[in-house]
Order: C-alpha cells, then structure tokens, then sequence
C-alpha cells in the first residue's frame, strides 16, 4: 500500500495502532501514514464542528455570579471544554464553592441559552452534507447526551449521524475509548476504515485508546504542536478542509 511520511516531533508514548494504520519507528522521529479509503467519520462537536464556546461561557458566568465568584474568559473556556461538564464545573469551582452547586447553577443558565449559542462553524453544514453522500457520519462528544440531542435538534442535524454517542450513553467520557467501540459496534465499521475528527488533545487520547486515527482540527483552543504531540496524524484548519484531505490520503487518489 503506497505510503506518505510526515516528520513531527515524538509523542511521549510509542504505540502501534491495530492492522497497520500507524507504524510508528520508535528509533525516529517518524510516521508512516498508508493511504485509506475511509468509510466512517467520527467528529467531535464543541470546537470541532459547533462554536459552543460563547454559550458556555455565558452560562458558566451566569451560575458563577449566581454564587458570588468571579467570572472566567473566553480564553479560560476554550481551554477547558473537552473532557465533561464535570471536569469543566470542578476547575471552576476551585473548591472555594461546592462543585455541585456550581454544576446545578450552570445547568439551568446553559439550559438557557444553549440552542441559541450553539452555532455551527462556517462552511461546516455544506460540507457534512457533501461528506454525508459519501461517507457514514458518527459523533462521538463529551458534553451530556441530553444536551447533545438538544443542539442537534436545534440545528436540524437529528438525522445527520448514524451514531450519536455521548458519556452516558456510552458508559464513560473520552478518552476512554468506550464511545468509539459503540460506534464501531452500531455502524459495523472496521478500526482501520475510520478515523476521529476533533479540536483537543484529549480526541488524540481517545483515538490512541480506540486505535483508530484522529485527524486535528484547528478551531478549538489547542495547537497544531499539541495536537501532534498527543497523537493526532495531521492538523486541517476545519472541517471545511476535510473533504480535501480525504482526497489525498484516499488509496484511490493515490
């Protein structure tokens, strides 16, 4: 199978993912990337294909004022959205209020404003409608599974996926890899013929754990270099760049 090398800084652990999709040479700083024909496109949501950071933002300054704290910054947000409401309420408590105070509270303010704060990032819906003729689609997120459905519901994408998994639906938050071995259950796709599309290192883990390969994006809060070095294959600007690259790496471009 013809082959393209792409020399990137070495990640801090050296694996090998399953059926040969990444070779690692663990004496180089070095990948080995076949060409695949890819079947199954698992996307990430917040940062990856919905710019929620506004919302959440609001919300979570909501509830803080709400228990007389201070309030944190966009930038504070983008940092940490990624790995669960619950990660996300317990560093903003700080411990200096109950974290489950502060979770009810921005429960009901981001109850609020969700729908109308969640907005998809420019060019993403025209190109998960191209990628959808060609492509099964999945979404693999670890915001809550109710809030999930309410976003998508709210941008007409209820039907867009033929996978939609979340922390409780899958059992665990990313990056553990239970929420792609479900999609993988549910959509019969094979490791090897699916890749995971997402905004943070912690997608990189999940795809790791998962042996599947993850493609960064670059709309969320995390960089090109931390993206690679937590094991993402490559960085595209957004999802609007997908549908080229997947012409590249096809093993029918090549």
């Amino acid at each position: 199978m013809p082959g393209t090398q792409i020399h990137i800084r070495p990640l801090a652990g050296k694996f090998d993912v399953l059926e040969g999709l990444i070779r690692r040479n663990r004496s180089r700083q070095l990948y080995t990337i076949p060409m695949v024909d890819y079947r199954l496109l698992i996307f990430d949501m917040d940062g990856t294909l919905v710019d929620s950071f506004q919302g959440i933002l609001r919300a979570l300054n909501m509830a803080l004022a709400e228990l007389d704290m201070p309030p944190v910054d966009l930038l504070w947000v983008r940092k940490h959205v990624g790995r669960g409401a619950a990660r996300l309420i317990a560093s903003a408590s700080g411990g200096r209020v109950e974290a489950q105070d502060l979770f009810s509270a921005f429960r009901r303010s981001y109850g609020e404003v969700i729908v109308e704060e969640s907005r998809p990032f420019p060019g993403v819906e025209e190109t998960l409608e191209k990628l959808g003729t060609d492509f099964e689609l999945a979404l693999a997120s670890n915001k809550p599974d109710f809030w999930i459905h309410e976003v998508l519901r709210g941008l007409g994408w209820d039907h867009r996926f033929q996978s939609v998994m979340g922390p409780e639906s899958a059992g665990a938050h990313k990056p553990n890899p239970a929420m792609i071995d479900r999609i993988l259950e549910e959509t019969g796709a094979r490791r090897i013929e699916s890749i995971l599309i997402g905004d943070m290192p912690v997608d990189a883990e999940t795809g790791s754990n998962a042996d599947i390969a993850v493609l960064g994006v670059l709309t969320g809060a995390a960089s090109a270099e931390e993206l690679i070095d937590a094991g993402c294959i490559e960085t595209i600007g957004g999802v609007p760049d997908l549908p080229a690259w997947l012409e590249r790496r096809s093993g029918a471009g090549s």
